[in-house]
């Protein structure tokens, strides 16, 4: 979403929360994220709420479309719309192979979508879900030949896990009431293991294993600064391959989040929150929020937290 939800985001009012205001519950979609391996990367975007400001845009949306150059060289911006574009593809383009390309239509599949998650190891799809419809949706016989019939294969937690019924392991989907959990070989950590994303995701949304914000405080507090926006995206250790933070003065990063929230047709707000060894002040001062129409900047220690107002023009 790029220019999408540079729109999104040149739309601008309210007062942003500083640093010392911050929420500190924890988004629910928190609960999905683990790391593995050192690193975590994930795009987040709360479909309930964004679903009427930008849909259309998002249908028409060019991925390859130019990017003002301010908001491009603004890591508030260019992170977060490109994840919230990426993230509203992922369900046309690789889970119409499944025949779940029109989940987000209203009232489609008996089903209602709250929220969008990405990360490298699954997609999660939350709300209100029919399990009844999604199984006659995914085993029932393919009508085209890029259409892939899954059937039920195993179950993990309660949820049921599908598998292709050809030969292939390169993907798995969970089904529950209230979420559904996706594996395919586009997912960067588990295209040669999908039932392990699944096994994650599931098991650290229970509680049985380590969930990212107990793993790292670090993750922890730039998630609760500035990890409530209707579109989020984040990384913790290296990342690169879901989120680009690729920005002057956040190379030695050790975790980030970034977020927009649109407050009305005309006005969103951002936040961000960085955990940065030895932060280069006038570095960030000269790209965080750049673009925006009113911003904050602070920073101590190693801690480094930013918001900003962008209002559409005339």
């Amino acid at each position: 979403m790029t220019v999408t939800m540079a729109t999104v985001a040149s739309a601008g009012a309210a007062t942003a929360a500083t640093q010392e205001s911050a929420d500190d519950a924890l988004p629910a979609y928190s609960q999905w994220l683990t790391i593995d391996d050192g690193s975590l990367e994930f795009a987040f975007v709360d479909w309930a709420t964004l679903e009427a400001y930008v849909r259309d845009d998002l249908e028409t949306a060019d991925p390859d479309e130019t990017v003002p150059a301010a908001y491009e060289a603004d890591p508030m911006i260019a992170p977060v719309s490109e994840g919230a574009l990426s993230t509203y593809l992922f369900v046309g383009l690789t889970l119409g192979q499944f025949r779940l390309g029109g989940l987000l239509d209203d009232g489609a599949l008996e089903s209602s979508v709250e929220g969008l998650l990405r990360t490298t190891d699954v997609f999660v799809v939350t709300g209100q879900i029919d399990p009844a419809a999604i199984d006659e949706q995914v085993t029932a016989e393919p009508e085209a030949e890029f259409i892939r019939q899954l059937e039920r294969t195993a179950e993990i937690d309660g949820y049921d896990v599908y598998t292709p019924v050809a030969d292939d392991t390169d993907a798995a989907i969970a089904v529950g009431d209230e979420a559904l959990v996706i594996a395919t070989g586009e997912d960067v950590d588990t295209a040669d293991d999908p039932r392990a994303g699944l096994d994650r995701a599931i098991e650290a949304s229970t509680g049985t294993v380590d969930r990212a914000t107990d793993s790292s405080e670090a993750f922890a507090w730039t998630l609760e600064r500035a990890g409530d926006g209707d579109v989020v995206v984040g990384q913790y250790g290296d990342g690169g391959a879901l989120v680009d933070f690729a920005s002057d003065g956040l190379e030695d990063a050790e975790s980030i989040v970034s977020s927009l929230a649109v407050e009305d047709e005309e006005t969103s707000t951002g936040d961000f929150a960085a955990v940065i060894d030895d932060p280069d002040t006038a570095t960030l001062e000269a790209v965080l929020g750049a673009s925006a129409d009113e911003r904050s900047l602070d920073i101590a220690d190693d801690r480094v937290t930013a918001t900003g107002t962008w209002r559409e023009l005339d």
